[in-house]
């Protein structure tokens, strides 16, 4: 599903839209939904910021797994500003989290120590230095212009399975033990088919 806002377009997988749709209808506590809100907080920081650095983008693609904002800008800005868009999901967690806490200190609401919870988790997940999260590729920025691009890719091919591997052991005996959470095991196993993924398109 294609939608156009002025010179942006969005496109929406259909497999997203029943799953939402499924949520929707299914989770009378709200609290995906608040996820979700939470994630689309965290890609507006991203936009906030292209937008800022007169790069915003002709198109945004949604899908189950992520949302894939297509820069044709990327590596053609200066490095500090680079580093703000990339940085701009987790600052914009880290504010709206941080403003929620405060606000469930005076008014209880319980929503809102969900969307704090919610911010705050995002803002650490996306904070590790794996290469397709905003943490590896803020490294990845500092790191490829200090070193060549070759001696980057391999040092954040290394750091990201270093610390998948753990991540996907502890997902499997959590898995054992629970008999029903696997979402660390399947989240750590889509980031490594990811980066491996990757590494064969680029080479």
């Amino acid at each position: 599903m294609r939608i156009k806002l002025g010179n942006l377009s969005i496109i929406v997988s259909i497999p997203l839209c029943c799953v939402m749709t499924a949520i929707i209808l299914l989770d009378n506590s709200q609290t995906v939904m608040l996820g979700c809100f939470s994630a689309l907080m965290h890609e507006l920081g991203h936009l906030f910021f292209m937008w800022h650095f007169n790069s915003f983008p002709k198109e945004i693609k949604i899908s189950l797994f992520d949302i894939a904002i297509i820069d044709h800008k990327k590596f053609n800005r200066p490095l500090h500003q680079e580093l703000l868009i990339t940085l701009g999901g987790v600052m914009i967690n880290l504010i709206f989290g941080s403003v929620c806490f405060a606000l469930y200190l005076i008014f209880k609401y319980n929503f809102l120590i969900v969307l704090s919870g919610a911010n705050i988790l995002l803002l650490i997940y996306n904070l590790l230095p794996i290469d397709t999260l905003d943490g590896g590729q803020a490294l990845y920025l500092i790191l490829s212009s200090k070193l060549s691009e070759k001696a980057t890719e391999r040092t954040m091919l290394i750091l990201s399975l270093v610390i998948l591997f753990p991540c996907t052991v502890l997902g499997f005996l959590l898995l054992l033990q629970s008999k029903y959470n696997f979402t660390l095991l399947l989240t750590s196993l889509y980031l490594i088919a990811v980066i491996l993924l990757k590494k064969t398109k680029i080479h």
